[in-house]
Parts: structure tokens; C-alpha cells; sequence
């Protein structure tokens, strides 16, 4: 045999017979010879063979009486349930084919999908408006004779969407003929038989749903059918496997390495495919000897057209094996003919499994089905996938990315991948890039290696295994590549290093210690510059709050020191951080890093924010973050789409729920699916700014919704505006960055330039326990500090002249703005910094100050929001991050403004440094809870923006920031500072409720004068500065201050007043069994006790439960005491009961609250916030 002739043979997968049956009949078929077994399976639910043909039969009849025939299409958009399988198999035995719709998506979508299918009959669920005008069917609960599909082997048996390049969906056609070879080879290589019982976990909107539903069908086994909580939950999925003896499982190279395989003992095969697996996949899924498969190909060639199966330990790449039975696989160059062995080409996949093409798109189905010039057969065809193979001598494929990495280098075109993989394989050599660099001569390629080898040594090495014009013109070596927070090689930092000259130094002292050169490498690493000198300053070389998180978690690593963030903020440089590390204890198990895999979970803040949306509606939209970006250029919307989708997957917490149990939230993640991107143009009189406005404002809902969105709007030729909302839970300021910079990296990967997004290491719910280990470690003493710090500051900040305040706090929000001019900016950064602070520090000290001469409190206390950020795990993750901290600033009119500032940073230190202490607590422990008119303690909060500008890049079309106006005001004002460009940048969102617009912008222009004015003379008293004097003076009368709340003087002995009415002790026995209290007087106010938001939401429904009533939360703040409360619902006629009931409920109450004292040692059941 030649080599071509075994290059040939390689290309062509073995022949199998396969019946001339659709699908349906190869059921039924089944269902005669077994018609008692069971055919589907869903916890006490079961299907026989019998039941589920009985039941398609009835639905196919329904189906033709409404004038559904062969190659007709209908929708599905069923639960996952097993009518879902009923519907499925009952349109095939119709003649139709299947257009999976999940009712998981939008109605949007739905209504997208269903109109570009042409639907007229849908079967499911109504959906809402999204199948208005179109016929919906019921899955029928009785059965029918079975009649023989009227389908042949080239109708339809179902048409799914995937992703379109122009914003539209496409749906790839497929016909019996290719579905019953494909589940007939499934069944083949996988062994699927009558025994089977094989896990159903793909949505049907997914081509694997084909392998996992489909194909065990045909073979007579057993469908167990995963509902959405299995899906969502390990702990749910190794049950379900367990109790219905699943030995088949068919699953996402994402999902494998999240699963433990000693839980799935009884499993004996797993399949996957889809995406890229990663190598140490087979070693974990083989070890116990199940099989291990992994497939590959394009849904319009149903569901693969290699497959591989692996075992033992794997470190090089998984194959994607060879071609399937009855395909054939060719690669070729650009003009369509074959390559040699060994080399590149674009894979194209023929065989009975490809599809008919895109559905009502002649010009698309032309361009990627083309006709087979190797077959020599009429009629035969090629499908384009778009991917880059290369036999391997084994004779199977390796998969080595998309088909636009390639350049042409002296007229030969190079894979670059392919170079980065030569020097990967070189044993020394840990991460390699490959970039394409202009040269004297033209194009040239240019290496970035991570090795400790010489550059001539790795030329020799490519030389000897590349062609010359392969070999990299100019190579770098580094200890290691610069990594982008998405994890990705930072290929615009590389690129710098090529307009380098000699190796820098730093331009004073070098780093003298080691602890000074560790800190100096990771430092230089972190923020991108060259070289660092012992005396460099961290925050004039770029840094910030945020970067100064991330440095500690490095050094916390790279020394083992316990190092906090006020290390470096006070530290400031390599010798000032060097020694606060040297005098640092050593961390301990401790200190270690997040223990990862927690479930979803809700932090303190993340659970106020549920309290205020579920009992405060208005408060719903003030709490939503919306940005938004003009994308000017050719832009791939169905790309966009994918990227979206792909940003959900790595980020967790975008694909959460808030529901509520018994008064309680709790969080759901939700299975990954698409996200929908709907394309829309504005409706006629309509402007930009009004509808972002309005859809910034549109509030979510928490239960049922997932908690962000995105839109397209178009806004001319090649000009779109990319619009996100999302609710606070789940997105803070710093998230936008992060999640720019994910959504870049996979429109790069969807378009086919760059690899998927890798993912995260840890979740939110890591981050939720995380922070309880540590609070279990420092929140008694956090919170003491807080305590002891603020007893005697005030805790009302109003400013003379606002309007009456409501009775119950309202959110709307209004904005004014303005902006210094690059000098002042540059002064009051050069004064910052010779204080050795930050902007941040002088911009507070300016605000306090023109809020202390206004209101007359030269003591007052503003929040401030801080960032918790602080182990490594959490870098690059999306979420709520976010804490307030009360600040509190004192004014001396003797003082300068310099020491004002430095004041100020002082304070912001000693809030960074006690961060386990919420404000919630805080209030709680100064017993400020139960207002109704006004967020307690902080009325008042400072956010300085530290970080970069968030920028997104497209890798193509132009992108720019479009304003939205904050959808709402949590507090009664916030001033917001951020510098871009050189200027700096100030604006008051504020409630015009409680203020009017003239008089912020007073408030506005005194902080500007006064900004100014500092930083001009910043050692003169601030009482002798006209920006101070020209301030109108306000006067404090009768201010309340902040004490502590003790909470165990009396409870040793008797209270002060017993509860005496039946309606008083049933209350107080409800608030000691809530609160985990002995008991409580009946003049305690239920915030002095402990109480706090989720307190009073369960306790609102055990008084409901207990008494009969229809108590509101509101109420319980209105009436905070056991006796005003008890008034209040006697008054009501609320206390009926009889005398033993009372007494026996009181008892039982205050049983549960004994034993929960014991459990939790007297801290609250619910360890919230009082409001």
C-alpha cells in the first residue's frame, strides 16, 4: 500500500449498516417487543415503552388534525419533564420535524426563533406573548394507536439554531436519514443496548441531547431525564444517578472536572464533547476503568464526526480522534486541495450525517456545503467547519484552533499556532507566544518564551524541526509571560517589549534586601513597568486600592508573611513594604486560599439588597448598574451573542437566582444557556439617552429572573450600542472591567482568533465562605472597633435647606456635574502625594469639609464604599464586592487643608484595615435600626473611582463609553470622583426628594472652590480661605450620637416590664425564638435586640402564622417595641386565640429558642442588617 493510499484509507471511517427507519418507528418498534419497559425515567415518574409511543401517537394525530404533515416544522417548548421526550418523538411520528424552543429562554428569544422557523404550531407551554398568533398544543396525557410515521429518510427530523455571523440565528436542518445513522454509530461505539440507562442532561437546544435522549431510545434503553436542579446541582446529580442506576453519562468538557467520579461509581461510560477537554479529564474518569469518549464535530453534521476514546494519564492534548462510521474527513489549503501528511488544513466532514442545509438560506447553505471533489460520486458533499486539523501518525486528528491564524511570512504561509506548539514541546520551556511583528524586511515573527534557556539555544531547536521562514526572526525569554486578569497571555504587554531598548533598571536605589526584590518583581509584574528602585513609589507608578489588594495576596503568597492592605497603602514603596512584611507575623492554615466548590450562597450585603427590593418596591431600581458602549464598525452580532453566552459560563454568579423560603433568600445558579442578545431599533421618538434611561430603570426580579441583561440597539450603518443592566447583587463598579474584559477575549475566541475563556477558579459562594471563615477570626473585634469608634458621632447628616422629608424613604435620583482643569487636577495629586495619600483622600477632605461648615457638625460621619477583594481567587471574578464603611471626619478650622487630607487617609486606612465588620452590624450594635425615612448611620456616601477606565476591545470595531444615568439614589446624595484624561471628574447623584437641584449644585461648586483652594495654599488654616468663608454656615441643634447598645444589662435578671397581655408575650416569645434571646422586655425595641432586616421578615411570618394576622414588615417598623406592636394588633382585633393555645405556642417557642441559643451560642438565627 503507498502512503497515499493509507493517507486515504485514514480519511475514511469504517462502514456501518444502518436501517431505512426514521426514528420514530425504530421506537415503536421497541415498544412492540417491550412495551412494559421503561423508556423514561424522572424520580417517582416512569414512562414504559408503551406509555411514551401511546402518548407520541396521540399527539402526532392532534398534530395532523391541525394540518401538520411531512417536512412540516413545529416548535417544542416543553420542561424538562418527560412530556418533553413525548413531544419530541410525538412531531416526528407526525411526519414534522422537532424545533427545540427552551422555555428557559426569553420570550424574546422564543419569539425570535419561532418566527424565523415559520412556525405555526408549537407544543408546550404558551409562553407568554412569545408564540402569539401561532397555534399551542398541550402534550396529551392519553395515548393512541400507533401509526407509522409518514416522515421518510430525507424529511426533516428537526431543525436547530445555532449562532449566526449577521445577528440572526441559523438553523442547520437535519434529516431522518442522518439522524438514524448517527444514533445507530452512537449505539455502535458507546454500546448503548436494551440495559441502557443513560443520563439526560443536554438542553434540547444542544446537538448532545441527540446522544443522551435520542440515541438510547433508538436502542431500546432507558432515558433518565435530569431536571433543571440536577443540573444545576452536583450533590442532585450523584443522587439521581445513584437511585435510578444510571451507567451512562453524556456531558460538557466544563461540567467534568466539577464532578468527583468515586460519586459515580456505578457509571461505566462517559461521553463528551463540544469544546476543548482538558488532558486530565481521562486520567480522572478512566482510573476506575469506565470508558472515556470524546466526540467532535459541527451540529449541521449531527453531533460528531470523530470520536476518540482515551485512557490512563494524559498530558498532551486529547485528540479529536478518528472519523466516524460512514464519514469521511479531508483537510485542505485555502484553494481546496488535500495536504500532505503531517500538515494543516481546514476540516471538511462528509458523510450521511450532514445536514440539508441552513433553513430558508440557499446563499449560506451554498457557501459551507460544498460539493465533494475527492468522492468521485455525484451528489456527495463536504461541510465547512472552519476548524484547523493535522493527521497525527496514530491517524487521528489534532484539533489545533480556527482557520484565521495564519500569515504569510516571505510568501509562505505560517501557522502560528503551530510554531507556539513546537516550542511547547520543548521540555524546558513552560508558556510560548507567537506574535507576527513589522520587521526591516516586512512581516516577521516574533517568539515570547517562558524558559530559563538562551534565545540562541531555542533558535537551534526550532531550526531543526520548523522551515526557515517558521523560525521566530526575534525572540524574548522571561522567567514567565504576562498573564491578563481574564488568564490569558497578555499579548499588548508582549508587544511593548519589542520597542524596548537595553534591559531597564531602575532609575534610583535597587531593591537592597530580598524581601525588597521579591516585593520589586511582584510589584514590576502587577503593574506592567520595567523596573522598580527601592524608593518608587507604588501609587506614582499607577497604582491604586484595588492593585494594592492584588500585590498583598502575591506577597501574602510569595513571602508567607501576613500582610494586610494598609501594608502597602502606608508602605508605599519596596523598602516601606519590605520592612512592614519582615515585621509581619507568618500566615497560617488560616491565611490559606478560599476553599473552593462551595455552592451559591449570599453574602450580608447581597441579602439587605434582597430585603429592600422584597419589602421597599421602590428601592427595586435604585439599586440596578447599567453601562453601555458605541461599537462603530463591522460587527459579528451572532459572535457577540456567543461571547455573552460565554461570559455567563465562566462567571457563575451571572447566572443566579434570589428566591425566598419562608421568609429568607437563598442563591441559585441556574444551568448554563444562551443568553439572549435581542437586536432592536429605537422606536420613532425615541432618543438614546431616554430609552437607556428607562431600561436602566426597569427593576428585576430577583426570584425568577437572571440578574443582568444586554441589548443591541442599532443606531445607523455599522453603528450599534451594546447596553447592559444588572442588579447590584451581582455586579459592582469594579465588575464592569472585568467583565469587559472577558467579553472581549470571547468575541476574539467566538470569531475563531483565541482560545475559549478558562474557568474561574473559585465562585461567589467560595467568596461567601471565605468570608465567613474570617469573620468567624476577626468579626467580634472588627466590630468592636467600629463601635468604640464612632460612640459620640453624629448619625444624621442633613444639609440646611432641603425639602420635608418623606415618611417612608423614597430613591429617585437626579445628577450634577463638573470637572477641574488638568492643573487643578495636577496640583491636588502632587499634594496627595507629597502626603503620601491619594486624589482619593483629598477629594473626601474637601467634601467633609463643605458638609461640616453647611450643617454646623465639625464631627460627622460619611460612607464609603470598599472593595473586598483580598484573596488572589476572587481577581477576576464578577460580583458584589462591596462594603460601606462608615467614615469618620473630623474638622478643625485651625487646621490646613493638608491635614485634613491627611486625616482623611488616615480614616480610609483604618476602614481598610477592620473590613469584617458590614454596616448592618454596625447599625445593629448603635441599635440605629427600624427607620423608615432614611438609610441609618450613613445618609451621606464618598465614591472614588481608583481604577482604570473599563475599556472594551472588540479586536475590530471601535468602541466608546455612552452615558446612563443612575437609575435611582439608595442614598439621600453620593458624590462620585473619577479622573480620566487628566481631569478630574465630580458629580452628586442625589434624591430630589430630599434635596433640590439648586441646592447640590451649591453643594458642587463649594467642593470645586474648595478643591482648588487647598491645593493651592494647602498649610493655611481652611477658616482663612475664602472657598471655605464664602460656604454658608449652618448650626447643629440636637443631633443624636451614636452609643453602643447593650444587650445584657437586665437579661441575667428579670426585665424591666414583663410582657403582661397574651398578645405581648406571644410577640416577645416569637422574637426570643427568632432572635435566639432568653427573653425580652416589653419595652425592648426588637432593632436594640438584635433584630435586624431578615429578623423582621421572619418574624412577620410566625406572627402571621401564630395569630392569624396579615402583618406587614412595614408594620414592625412602625411599631419596633413588644408593647407598641401588641397595641397595634390588638387594636386591630388581631388576638383571638384561646388561653392554652397562647400559652402552649409560648412554650414552644421558647423551647426552639433555648435550643437555638445552645446551637449558636446567643447570636441572632438570622445574622442580618438592622435597617
Amino acid at each position: 500500500m503507498t502512503a497515499g493510499d493509507d493517507q486515504r484509507d485514514q480519511r475514511v471511517g469504517p462502514e456501518l449498516p444502518y436501517p431505512e427507519v426514521c426514528l420514530p418507528d425504530l421506537v415503536a418498534a421497541h415498544a412492540r417487543r417491550r412495551p412494559g419497559a421503561p423508556a423514561v425515567v424522572q424520580g417517582d415518574l416512569t414512562l414504559s415503552c408503551a406509555d411514551l409511543v401511546g402518548r407520541a401517537a396521540a399527539l402526532a394525530a392532534s398534530l395532523r388534525d391541525h394540518g401538520i404533515g411531512a417536512d412540516d416544522l413545529v416548535g417544542v417548548c416543553v420542561d424538562r419533564r418527560p412530556d418533553l421526550v413525548v413531544a419530541l418523538l410525538g412531531v416526528q411520528a407526525a411526519g414534522a420535524g422537532y424545533v427545540p424552543l427552551d422555555p428557559a429562554l426569553p420570550p424574546g428569544r422564543l419569539r425570535e426563533l419561532a418566527a424565523e422557523a415559520r412556525l405555526r404550531v408549537v407544543v408546550g407551554t404558551p409562553a407568554g406573548e412569545a408564540f402569539t398568533g401561532r397555534t399551542v398544543l398541550d402534550v396529551p396525557a392519553g395515548t393512541a394507536p400507533w401509526q407509522p410515521t409518514p416522515a421518510t429518510l430525507a424529511t426533516t427530523a428537526y431543525a436547530m439554531f445555532t449562532s449566526g455571523s449577521t445577528g440572526q440565528p441559523k438553523g442547520a436542518v437535519i434529516e431522518h436519514r442522518a439522524l438514524t445513522e448517527k444514533v445507530t454509530s452512537i449505539a455502535e461505539f458507546s454500546g448503548f443496548d436494551t440495559a441502557t440507562r443513560c443520563l439526560a442532561f443536554a438542553s434540547i437546544g444542544f446537538d448532545a441531547s441527540v446522544v443522551d435522549m435520542l440515541a438510547p431510545l433508538a436502542a431500546g434503553g432507558t432515558v433518565v431525564l435530569a431536571g433543571d436542579a440536577e443540573r444545576a446541582d452536583p450533590a442532585r446529580l450523584y443522587r439521581i444517578c445513584a437511585e435510578q442506576a444510571v451507567d451512562v453519562v453524556v456531558l460538557p468538557p466544563p461540567i467534568l472536572p466539577l464532578l468527583d467520579p468515586d460519586r459515580l461509581p456505578g457509571v461505566s461510560l462517559v461521553i463528551t464533547g463540544g469544546e476543548a477537554t482538558g488532558p486530565e479529564q481521562v486520567g480522572r474518569w478512566t482510573a476506575g476503568g469506565r470508558r472515556f469518549i470524546s466526540v467532535y464535530g459541527p451540529t449541521e453534521a449531527t453531533v460528531l464526526v470523530t470520536w476518540f476514546e482515551g485512557s490512563g494519564d494524559w498530558t498532551r492534548p486529547i485528540p479529536i480522534g478518528r472519523p466516524a462510521a460512514n464519514h469521511r474527513i479531508h483537510l485542505v489549503d485555502d484553494e481546496l486541495r488535500e495536504v500532505g501528511p503531517g500538515e494543516i488544513g481546514e476540516v471538511l466532514a462528509g458523510g450521511p450525517g450532514l445536514g440539508r442545509g441552513y433553513l430558508f438560506d440557499a446563499a449560506r447553505t451554498a457557501e459551507r456545503f460544498l460539493p465533494d471533489p475527492f468522492s468521485g460520486r455525484p451528489g456527495e458533499r463536504l461541510y465547512r467547519t472552519g476548524d484547523l486539523a493535522r493527521w497525527l501518525p496514530d491517524g487521528s486528528l489534532e484539533f489545533l484552533g480556527r482557520a484565521d491564524r495564519q500569515v504569510k511570512i516571505r510568501g509562505q504561509r505560517i501557522e502560528l499556532g503551530e510554531v507556539e506548539a513546537v516550542l511547547r514541546r520543548h521540555p524546558d520551556v513552560d508558556l510560548a507566544s507567537v506574535q507576527v511583528r513589522a520587521g526591516v524586511g516586512g512581516q516577521e515573527l516574533v517568539a515570547y518564551v517562558a524558559t530559563g534557556l538562551d534565545t540562541a539555544e531555542l533558535r537551534d531547536y526550532c531550526a531543526r524541526l520548523l522551515p526557515p521562514a517558521a523560525v521566530p526572526a526575534r525572540m524574548h525569554t522571561m522567567p514567565a509571560l504576562p498573564i491578563t486578569i481574564n488568564g490569558k497571555i497578555d499579548t499588548e504587554r508582549l508587544a511593548a517589549l519589542d520597542v524596548a531598548g537595553p534591559v531597564p533598571v531602575p532609575s534610583g536605589e535597587p531593591p537592597a534586601t530580598d524581601t525588597e526584590r521579591l516585593v520589586a518583581q511582584a510589584w514590576a509584574a502587577l503593574l506592567d513597568v520595567p523596573a522598580v528602585g527601592r524608593d518608587d513609589d507604588f501609587f506614582h507608578q499607577g497604582g491604586h486600592s484595588i492593585t494594592a489588594m492584588r500585590l498583598v495576596a502575591d506577597l501574602r503568597e510569595r513571602l508567607g508573611r501576613d500582610l494586610a492592605i494598609e501594608d502597602v497603602l502606608v508602605g508605599r514603596t519596596p523598602r516601606g513594604i519590605a520592612a512592614r512584611a519582615d515585621a509581619a507575623a507568618g500566615t497560617g492554615p488560616a491565611d490559606a486560599a478560599a476553599v473552593r466548590g462551595r455552592p451559591p450562597a449570599l453574602s450580608p450585603a447581597q441579602q439587605r439588597l434582597w430585603f429592600l427590593d422584597r419589602y421597599f418596591p421602590a428601592a427595586a431600581s435604585a439599586y440596578n448598574v447599567a453601562f453601555a458602549e458605541r461599537i462603530t464598525g463591522p460587527l459579528d452580532v451572532a459572535a457577540l451573542a456567543t461571547a455573552l453566552t460565554a461570559v455567563a459560563d465562566r462567571q457563575q454568579i451571572l447566572r443566579w437566582r434570589i428566591p425566598e423560603r419562608d421568609g429568607v433568600p437563598y442563591a441559585v445558579a441556574d444551568p448554563s444557556t444562551p443568553v439572549p442578545l435581542p437586536v432592536r431599533d429605537l422606536a420613532p421618538g425615541t432618543d438614546l439617552a431616554g430609552h437607556l434611561a428607562a431600561s436602566a430603570a426597569t427593576p428585576f426580579a430577583l426570584a425568577t429572573d437572571t440578574l443582568w441583561r444586554a441589548e443591541l440597539i442599532r443606531t445607523g450603518d455599522d453603528e450599534h450600542v451594546l447596553a447592559v443592566y444588572a442588579h447590584h447583587a451581582v455586579f459592582d463598579g469594579w465588575s464592569q472591567s472585568l467583565f469587559y474584559a472577558d467579553l472581549a477575549a470571547a468575541y476574539r475566541a467566538a470569531l475563531g482568533d483565541g482560545p475559549p475563556l478558562p474557568p474561574l477558579p473559585a465562585t461567589y459562594g467560595d467568596y461567601v465562605a471565605w468570608r465567613a471563615d474570617r469573620a468567624r477570626r476577626r468579626a467580634a473585634a472588627d466590630l468592636d472597633w467600629w463601635l468604640d469608634h464612632l460612640t459620640g458621632a453624629p448619625v444624621v447628616l442633613r444639609l440646611p435647606g432641603g425639602r420635608d422629608r418623606p415618611a417612608e424613604q423614597t430613591y429617585t435620583s437626579a445628577t450634577v456635574r463638573t470637572r477641574l482643569d488638568r492643573a487643578a487636577t495636577a496640583a491636588l495629586t502632587d499634594l496627595a502625594a507629597g502626603l503620601g495619600a491619594t486624589p482619593a483622600a483629598a477629594v473626601l477632605a474637601a467634601f467633609a469639609l463643605v458638609l461640616a461648615r453647611r450643617t454646623g457638625l465639625p464631627d460627622l460621619v460619611v460612607g464609603t464604599p470598599t472593595v473586598d477583594r483580598r484573596a488572589a481567587d476572587f481577581e477576576a471574578m464578577v460580583g458584589f464586592f462591596i462594603e460601606i464603611a462608615p467614615l469618620r471626619l473630623r474638622q478643625t478650622r485651625g487646621a490646613g487643608f493638608a491635614a485634613h487630607v491627611r486625616a482623611a487617609w488616615e480614616e480610609l486606612l483604618a476602614a481598610l484595615a477592620h473590613p469584617e465588620a458590614p454596616v448592618e452590624r454596625i447599625v445593629g450594635g448603635l441599635g440605629l435600626g427600624g427607620l423608615l425615612d432614611r438609610s441609618p448611620l450613613v445618609q451621606v456616601l464618598f465614591n472614588m473611582y481608583t481604577f482604570d477606565e473599563p475599556r472594551l476591545d472588540l479586536a475590530g470595531p471601535a468602541a466608546e463609553p455612552v452615558p446612563v444615568p443612575a437609575p435611582g439614589s439608595p442614598f439621600d446624595l453620593t458624590l462620585y470622583g473619577i479622573t480620566r484624561d487628566g481631569r478630574l471628574r465630580v458629580e452628586i447623584v442625589f434624591n430630589p426628594d430630599v434635596y433640590s437641584e439648586a441646592l447640590i449644585s451649591d453643594v458642587l461648586a463649594d467642593v470645586e472652590r474648595l478643591l482648588r483652594a487647598g491645593a493651592a495654599d494647602p498649610e493655611r488654616p481652611v477658616a482663612e480661605l475664602t472657598a471655605w468663608t464664602a460656604v454658608p454656615a449652618g448650626t447643629a441643634d440636637g443631633v443624636p450620637r451614636a452609643a453602643r447598645v447593650n444587650r445584657t444589662g437586665g437579661r441575667a435578671g428579670v426585665p424591666a416590664a414583663r410582657p403582661a397581655t397574651a398578645t405581648e408575650r406571644r410577640i416577645a416569645a416569637v422574637w426570643c425564638d427568632v432572635l435566639g434571646v432568653p427573653e425580652v422586655a416589653a419595652t425592648d425595641s426588637f432593632f436594640d435586640v438584635g433584630g435586624g432586616s431578615l429578623a423582621v421578615a421572619v418574624v412577620q411570618r410566625q406572627l402571621n402564622r401564630l395569630l392569624g394576622t396579615n402583618l406587614r414588615v412595614v408594620d414592625l417598623f412602625h411599631h419596633p417595641t413588644v408593647r407598641a406592636l401588641a397595641a397595634h394588633l390588638d387594636s386591630l382585633g388581631a388576638a383571638s386565640s384561646g388561653e392554652d393555645a397562647e400559652d402552649e405556642a409560648v412554650e414552644r417557642a421558647a423551647r426552639r429558642g433555648a435550643l437555638r441559643r445552645q446551637r449558636v451560642q446567643r447570636r441572632p438565627v438570622v445574622e442580618e442588617e438592622p435597617r
